[in-house]
């Protein structure tokens, strides 16, 4: 959202029903902020007039309601994944977030103010700046008794060969009202099982996604879960292939995994 003639303040906007939650209801919030910001002393070093423009942006579907289960872990999980910290008060996660982005590229920040022409003739946000720091979180799945919830955090610095994101999964049992980890999933032979057979479906899939060096799970523990009975393993641009091959994604049913899912994965997946 923008101001007329400027990106100044952060605004927040909810898409979420004016109805009361209940427990037969799945609801959701949507939040939107944008910030501008100059990287001081930036001009000196890309020898241009001005210091480079910089521009956070947040939008995050926020759930509110799942059917009356005590959400506050899958929240805070989402606020973990989007800004590496939970708390209640977004405008500070969010000047957080920025400072220390521009800290790790050497530089401190500055509100700024973009030229009228700037905000009216680019409408993409990403092509407003020299440089950009964005957060989406999303619903990935959804199915009567899971949620897997995708939080994508995008950037640019100035000049950079390219930009790079990546994608971290939440898992949430709507049934029992809990935030799934692998551990959640998987036996502890599972767990030491799951690099082979991740590493056989990912040769089998090499036609599309390119080769692989898979020798461990995702970092993280990252996966998520479809309604069709997939577990579906998350690799990120570098961790296991080239940039150009993107986030590798490694479908595997439940099912074949059966003998080292956990007695509670085996009764939600299958």
């Amino acid at each position: 959202m923008f101001a007329s003639g400027m990106i100044a303040a952060i605004a927040f906007a909810s898409c979420s029903a004016d109805r009361k939650a209940d427990n037969d209801m799945v609801t959701f919030k949507k939040i939107e902020a944008t910030k501008a910001y100059s990287l001081k002393g930036s001009a000196v070093d890309f020898e241009t007039p001005s210091d480079q423009s910089y521009g956070l942006q947040v939008q995050l579907l926020m759930p509110e309601s799942m059917f009356g289960k005590d959400i506050a872990a899958l929240r805070d999980s989402i606020l973990d994944a989007a800004f590496d910290t939970t708390g209640t008060d977004l405008n500070t996660m969010i000047e957080r977030t920025a400072a220390k982005i521009s800290r790790e590229n050497g530089y401190t920040l500055a509100d700024t103010v973009l030229p009228d022409s700037v905000v009216r003739d680019t409408p993409r946000f990403t092509a407003r700046f020299n440089g950009f720091y964005s957060i989406e979180g999303d619903v990935e799945t959804l199915s009567a008794s899971i949620l897997s919830y995708a939080v994508t955090v995008s950037y640019y610095m100035p000049s950079a060969a390219h930009g790079m994101y990546n994608i971290r999964y939440i898992n949430y049992d709507l049934t029992a009202g809990k935030v799934l980890t692998l551990a959640d999933v998987f036996t502890a032979e599972g767990i030491a099982a799951l690099p082979e057979i991740i590493r056989d479906y990912a040769v089998r899939m090499e036609a599309s996604i390119g080769s692989t060096d898979i020798t461990e799970i995702p970092g993280g523990g990252n996966f998520y879960l479809t309604p069709d009975g997939e577990i579906v393993f998350s690799y990120q641009p570098y961790e296991v292939a080239s940039y150009a091959q993107g986030e590798i994604q490694i479908p595997i049913p439940a099912y074949i995994l059966s003998q080292y899912l956990t007695p509670a994965a085996h009764s939600l997946l299958l």
